[in-house]
């Protein structure tokens, strides 16, 4: 039970708290049902982040510190490859609306093919002060991840300033253009797939769970043999059966396995500059005396029947005590801190995630 030195209407945060048991209790009732899709990867697809040093033109004023050489340079370098090249670097002391930037590009996951593209970010190097109203010109990105000196893509457009508190960054929608295809691999070695369990759901039971729901499966059976093995609390080796001869088929039946959860793990996340309260799964906590600006909270276990077996204490639930802080109109910012101080304390039994 909960203990207030606060004097609100109890009434009210006891029917709350009312509501949010029965409400838990019904939903905890209930089995979580998803596809092996939606909590897992498969290694070998993930993202590529293309880099690259490009130029912004058509600045007004706001571009580079005049006579910076760092400009200078590949500004010269990019018109003598336009065919109007200058007789001396002094010709370029003014700069104003010419500004160095770094260009990224991220390749999905799922790889990309030449000819395609997608958007592109660009940000100041050397003291621009914006770059509102100007254009990329052509700029190569290369993968730090590919030994071979290969240009991948070639950036330009439009800049998009996406946030006018920060014009230093912006956004060329669409502005890569790739001139090779990416291929992901999805085999990491002949005829086996390693499935990667989302990091905020990875543990030894959900790979257990869903290698037991992979192997399972009437459309993946292989005359008996075990096809998914889990081998650690983040993958699960698959071996693709000898009736599949493509492996993207046999990746498209795997992902579509529907997984009976092993339950939402006990995880309270928390977001200061959000002001937000996430709290998953069954999360207890400890009998605690709590005092917190004018507040003052006394957790205490209430006395529980259990048959033959006697009387024991029974722990609180944490979304009950989130539920009456709230209806006494306590300030967000304050639970959290509580949150915080509960979990250093060692009474709060669950997964702490501050973001």
């Amino acid at each position: 039970m909960f203990r207030f030195s606060q004097q609100r209407d109890c009434l009210r945060v006891l029917a709350g708290v009312f509501v949010l048991c029965l409400t838990a209790t019904l939903s905890q009732s209930a089995l979580a049902i998803t596809r092996v899709g939606e909590i897992c990867t498969i290694a070998g697809q993930s993202e590529l982040t293309l880099r690259g040093i490009g130029l912004v033109v058509g600045l007004n004023g706001t571009g580079d510190p005049d006579g910076n050489a760092a400009t200078i340079r590949p500004f010269a370098a990019y018109l003598k490859l336009a065919n109007n090249p200058v007789l001396s670097q002094d010709e370029l002391k003014n700069l104003g609306s010419v500004a160095v930037v770094e260009v990224t590009a991220t390749v999905p996951r799922h790889g990309i093919s030449k000819g395609q593209k997608i958007d592109c970010y660009v940000s100041t190097l050397f003291g621009a002060e914006s770059l509102a109203g100007g254009r990329l010109v052509v700029a190569p990105l290369e993968s730090s991840s590919i030994a071979e000196d290969l240009v991948l893509a070639v950036a330009s457009g439009s800049i998009e300033i996406e946030d006018t508190s920060h014009p230093t960054s912006a956004r060329v929608s669409n502005g890569a253009l790739m001139s090779h295809t990416i291929d992901m691999n999805i085999e990491y070695k002949p005829r086996h797939l390693r499935l990667l369990i989302k990091r905020q759901l990875a543990d030894f039971a959900m790979a257990r769970e869903i290698a037991n729901s992979i192997n399972t499966f009437s459309e993946l059976q292989n005359n008996g043999q075990t096809v998914a093995t889990p081998i650690s609390s983040v993958a699960i080796d698959v071996m693709i059966p000898e009736q599949y001869d493509n492996p993207v088929e046999f990746a498209a039946l795997l992902m579509d396995v529907v997984v009976v959860d092993v339950g939402n793990r006990a995880r309270v996340v928390v977001n200061t500059k959000q002001s937000t309260i996430v709290v998953t799964g069954n999360v207890e906590i400890s009998p605690v005396a709590i005092a917190h600006r004018n507040l003052n909270v006394e957790i205490a276990d209430p006395f529980v029947d259990v048959g033959n077996q006697g009387g024991r204490q029974a722990p609180q639930q944490l979304a009950d005590l989130v539920t009456a802080l709230n209806q006494l109109k306590v300030p967000t910012a304050d639970i959290i801190a509580i949150l915080r101080n509960l979990h250093e304390s060692g009474s709060l039994h669950a997964e702490f995630i501050e973001l």
